[in-house]
């Protein structure tokens, strides 16, 4: 298994701990879970968080962006998100294994309204 963490934004200072939890997982299911609750948990529950495999096609408007990373699984990318609120459309397939999210949302789909 081959996986790696890239990060844009870190103001939160937690893309060290996102990192010992991505070499943790033993699947993807697991991994894009562990990486949602590692974000969610390190971020001091204060913010939303949104994993998604960036191979799909989505539509994101987040306001305040704390950390935006990118970890590799076995060639697959997912987005990782730590943000204050906004809007995420998944345009792709749904499942543990394509996305996860966690804060304080109204879902209706594959619609996301963060608040």
């Amino acid at each position: 298994m081959s996986v790696g963490l890239e990060v844009g934004v870190d103001t939160l200072g937690i893309a060290q701990a996102i990192a010992s939890s991505v070499n943790a997982s033993q699947n993807r299911e697991g991994f894009v879970k562990g990486l949602m609750e590692e974000a969610y948990f390190k971020a001091g529950q204060n913010y939303n968080v949104m994993v998604f495999n960036l191979s799909q096609n989505y539509d994101e408007h987040f306001n305040g962006v704390k950390l935006f990373a990118k970890a590799d699984y076995n060639g697959v990318i997912y987005g990782i998100w730590a943000f204050e609120n906004g809007e995420f459309t998944n345009q792709g397939d749904g499942g543990w294994i394509n996305w996860a999210f966690k804060g304080k949302f109204d879902r209706d789909g594959s619609h996301v309204k963060f608040h």
